[in-house]
C-alpha cells in the first residue's frame, strides 16, 4: 500500500497532503484520476502560468481541481507530490484524506504537528 500524510505547511496553519514513496514509479496509482472520481472534481485553468510552461521551466506541474467543497491545486514535481487548498481548507483535506482511505490503495502516516512550527 502507498502512504501519505496530511500535514501543516512548513510554519503555515493550513494543512496539505504529502504523498510518500515515488509518485513516478510503475504502480502508483493515478492520484489525479483517483479524487475526481470519488469527489466529482474537474480540472480548471491555472491562475497563473499556463502548466505547460511551467513544467517546461521547473521540472513541475501545477493543475488546479474544483468540486463541490472548493478548489485544490496538485503541485506534482520530480521529487514529490503535494496538494494544497488556500480555502475551506480544513474541508477539503479532510476529503482528499478520506477518498484516498476509501481507495484502498493508501494508509495514512501519522505526523507530529510541531515538527512543522
Amino acid at each position: 500500500m502507498w502512504r501519505f500524510r496530511v500535514r501543516p505547511g512548513y510554519k503555515s496553519k493550513h494543512l496539505l497532503v504529502e504523498f510518500r514513496g515515488d509518485h513516478h514509479s510503475e504502480g502508483f496509482p493515478n492520484v489525479y484520476r483517483l479524487l475526481a472520481r470519488a469527489l466529482g472534481a474537474v480540472g480548471v485553468p491555472y491562475p497563473s502560468l499556463g502548466a505547460a510552461s511551467t513544467g517546461l521551466t521547473t521540472d513541475e506541474i501545477l493543475s488546479c481541481w474544483r468540486y463541490e467543497h472548493g478548489q485544490y491545486l496538485v503541485d506534482d514535481d520530480v521529487w514529490s507530490l503535494f496538494i494544497h487548498a488556500s480555502h475551506n481548507n480544513a474541508q477539503i483535506m479532510a476529503d482528499i484524506e478520506q477518498a484516498l482511505l476509501v481507495s484502498g490503495l493508501f494508509v495514512k502516516e501519522e505526523v507530529d504537528f510541531e515538527a512543522y512550527k
